[in-house]
C-alpha cells in the first residue's frame, strides 16, 4: 500500500504539471502585501485577484480626410495687338487678385484671353475706336472698308503703314496682310515722307498733322459719330473657361473706351465777319439769317463756336448800301444772325471796332453779355481787353487769347476807352502761363493784310513765335483772303481763314472760306478738319462742290510748302 502511494504521487504531480502548461495564461503575479500580525510582526501575504482585469476600449478617432490641393490661379493673357492701356488695366486686376489670377506673357493655354473683336461679338468690356489717317496735306476725304482691306492684302491702293501693335491687331481681325510696320515714334514722319500712304491710329493717339478719313462715310471726329455701324469700332471681349472668364469680367474696372464723348470739346474757328455794305443789304432784303443758312449746321454742332466780328453795333447805324466806304457799323438787329449760328465767343481784335468811336464798345459788349456770349481780344478798356475768354467743357480748359499788332491806333483800347488789344510782351507771357497750367490755348491775331495764299515772311515769323511761346493753335483772323497752314513747335497754325461774312466778290481767294473744326481731347488737340465754303450773293458762304474743294485744298497746300 505504501509503495503504491509513493508511485501515485509523482503521477498526480505530472498531470498537474501538464494542466499548468495549457492555453489558459497564468494570472499576473501580484507582489506580496505586507501585513501586521497581532504580535506586531510583519508577515508577507499573497493577494490573489478575484478576476482577471479587462483593458478599457480605445476611443475611435474620426477618419482623416486626404489634404485638398489649392487650385492654381487662372492664367490671364492678351491677344496680339491688344492696346497697352487695356493690358495695363488687366494686369492691375491680376496683381490685386493674385490668389485667383496670374499673368501669362503668351496667350497659348491661357484660361482667360483678352482680345479686340468687331462690335456685337460677345460681351463688351470696352469699346476701342480706330481712325484711318493720312497726312494733313491730303485732298481726298474718305475711303471704303473694302478699299482699306484690299490695301491690307496688297491688292491695290496705297500702302498701309502701321505700328507693330496695330499690324498684329489687324492680323487677328483680317488674317495675314502685307502692311509695312513702322515704330510708333516714326509713324507720322514716315506718312508725310510717303504722302500717299495710309495708317490706322487709336482715336486718342491722333495728332493734328494727320487728317482723319471717313470710312464708309463715317468719321470718329464727326459731331454726330456713334460707334455702332463704324467698322473700326472694336469691342474688348473675354474668351476662356466659363468660370474664369466670368470672374475676370466681374472685376473689370479698366477704361470703357478710348473715345469718351464726355472728354471731347469741338471748336469752330472762323475768319472775318463784317455785317456791313452789300452783306448787310442782302440781310435786309433776304432775311437777317440769310448769310448763315448753309454754315449754320457746322457752327451749331460745335461746343464752342467762334466769330471775329470786326464791327461794333450802333443803334443809329444808317441803312446799308452795296457800295460804301470803309467806315463800318452794324445794326443791332444783326445780332439775330450770331444767335442763330449759336456763337459762344466773339473775337474783338478787328481793326474796325472803333470806326464809329470807342463809345459804342460798351453798347456792343452789353449786347454780347445779354446773349450769353463771351469775348476776348478787346474790351471796354485796356484791362478788360487783356482778359482771356476761358471755357471749362468736358474736362477741357479752353483759353482764347487774341491781339492786334496792325492797328490802326484808333482801334486799340486804352486805359479809359475801349477797343482791340494791342500785342505786347504781356500777351506772350499769358500764353506761356496758361499753357504751363495745362490748358488748351487758342491764340488769334489780327495781322496785316495779304491777298496771297501763302503767308508773308514776317507773318510766318510772328505766328511761329506765338507757337514757340506755347500756343496750342494759332489762327489768323485778319485774312480777307484764305491762306495756308503750318505745324511748328507742336502747334497747328492757320495763317488765314478768309471771309466768313463779307462782301468781297472780286476774286476767288476772297470768296473762299474756311471753318476750322478742332477736336480737343483731354486738353490736347487731336484733329483739325476743314469745312470749305464759297461766298455767293456778297453774303452767304455755301458748301463747296467736291471739285471746288479739291482746287482750294491743292492751292493752299502748295502755298504751305507741301
Amino acid at each position: 500500500m505504501t509503495n503504491r502511494f509513493h508511485l501515485l504521487v509523482p503521477l498526480v504531480l505530472f498531470v498537474l504539471f501538464l494542466t499548468g502548461c495549457g492555453q489558459t495564461p497564468p494570472p499576473t503575479a501580484v507582489p506580496p502585501a505586507a501585513t501586521v500580525s497581532s504580535a506586531g510582526a510583519t508577515v508577507a501575504s499573497t493577494v490573489v485577484p478575484a478576476a482577471t482585469a479587462t483593458a478599457a476600449p480605445k476611443a475611435e478617432l474620426p477618419p482623416t480626410s486626404p489634404p485638398t490641393a489649392t487650385p492654381a490661379p487662372w492664367r490671364v493673357a492678351a491677344a496680339p495687338g491688344l492696346p497697352e492701356e487695356l493690358i495695363a488695366a488687366a494686369q492691375e486686376i491680376v496683381t490685386a487678385h493674385s490668389s485667383q489670377f496670374a499673368w501669362a506673357e503668351e496667350p497659348e493655354g491661357a484660361d482667360v484671353l483678352l482680345r479686340l473683336a468687331p462690335l456685337g461679338e460677345g460681351g463688351t468690356l470696352a469699346t476701342w475706336v480706330y481712325a484711318v489717317a493720312v497726312p494733313f496735306a491730303t485732298v481726298a476725304d474718305g475711303v471704303t472698308l473694302a478699299e482699306l482691306q484690299a490695301s491690307w492684302r496688297g491688292e491695290g491702293g496705297p500702302p498701309l503703314l502701321l505700328t507693330p501693335d496695330t499690324e498684329a491687331l489687324l492680323r487677328q481681325l483680317w488674317g495675314e496682310g502685307r502692311a509695312e510696320t513702322v515704330p510708333a515714334p516714326d509713324l507720322e514722319s514716315a506718312l508725310w515722307a510717303r504722302r500717299a500712304a495710309w495708317t490706322l491710329v487709336p482715336f486718342q493717339k491722333l495728332t493734328p498733322a494727320l487728317k482723319v478719313w471717313a470710312v464708309d462715310g463715317l468719321s470718329p471726329v464727326a459731331a454726330d459719330f456713334t460707334p455702332a455701324g463704324y467698322p473700326l469700332a472694336l469691342a474688348l471681349v473675354v474668351d476662356g473657361e466659363g468660370e474664369a472668364a466670368a470672374a475676370f469680367s466681374a472685376l473689370w474696372g479698366g477704361p470703357a473706351t478710348n473715345r469718351d464723348p464726355e472728354k471731347i470739346t469741338r471748336i469752330a474757328m472762323t475768319g472775318v465777319t463784317a455785317l456791313v455794305r452789300a452783306t448787310a443789304y442782302q440781310m435786309e432784303t433776304r432775311g437777317i439769317i440769310y448769310p448763315g443758312e448753309e454754315v449754320a449746321p457746322v457752327m451749331q454742332a460745335a461746343d464752342i463756336a467762334h466769330v471775329s466780328n470786326e464791327v461794333a453795333f450802333v443803334p443809329e447805324c444808317p441803312p446799308p448800301h452795296y457800295i460804301g466806304g470803309t467806315t463800318f457799323c452794324s445794326s443791332p438787329r444783326y445780332m439775330e444772325l450770331l444767335q442763330f449760328l449759336g456763337v459762344d465767343v466773339v473775337e474783338l481784335t478787328g481793326n474796325h471796332v472803333n470806326d464809329w468811336g470807342a463809345g459804342y464798345i460798351p453798347y456792343t459788349l452789353q449786347l454780347y453779355d445779354n446773349a450769353g456770349m463771351r469775348y476776348f481780344g478787346g474790351g471796354r478798356n485796356l484791362a478788360e481787353a487783356q482778359e482771356p475768354a476761358i471755357f471749362e467743357h468736358n474736362g477741357n480748359t479752353i483759353v482764347f487769347l487774341g491781339c492786334n499788332p496792325a492797328g490802326p491806333a484808333g482801334a486799340w483800347a486804352g486805359e479809359e476807352w475801349g477797343g482791340a488789344r494791342r500785342c505786347d510782351d504781356s500777351f506772350v507771357e499769358q500764353i506761356r502761363s496758361y499753357r504751363d497750367s495745362g490748358a488748351f490755348v487758342m491764340v488769334t491775331q489780327q495781322y496785316w493784310e495779304s491777298y496771297h495764299y501763302g503767308p508773308t515772311a514776317d507773318q510766318r515769323e510772328a505766328f511761329i513765335a506765338l507757337a514757340a511761346a506755347g500756343a496750342s493753335a494759332v489762327s489768323g483772323s485778319q485774312a480777307h483772303h484764305v491762306q495756308g497752314f503750318g505745324f511748328e513747335h507742336g502747334a497747328f497754325i492757320h495763317y488765314g481763314l478768309g471771309n466768313l461774312f463779307f462782301d468781297q466778290m472780286d476774286q476767288a481767294g476772297t470768296r473762299q472760306s474756311f471753318v476750322d473744326l478742332y477736336t480737343v481731347y483731354e486738353n490736347r488737340l487731336l484733329n483739325v478738319s476743314l469745312w470749305t465754303g464759297l461766298i455767293e450773293n456778297y453774303a452767304r458762304p455755301r458748301l463747296m462742290t467736291p471739285e471746288e474743294r479739291a482746287d482750294l485744298l491743292q492751292t493752299v497746300f502748295a502755298a504751305s510748302g507741301w
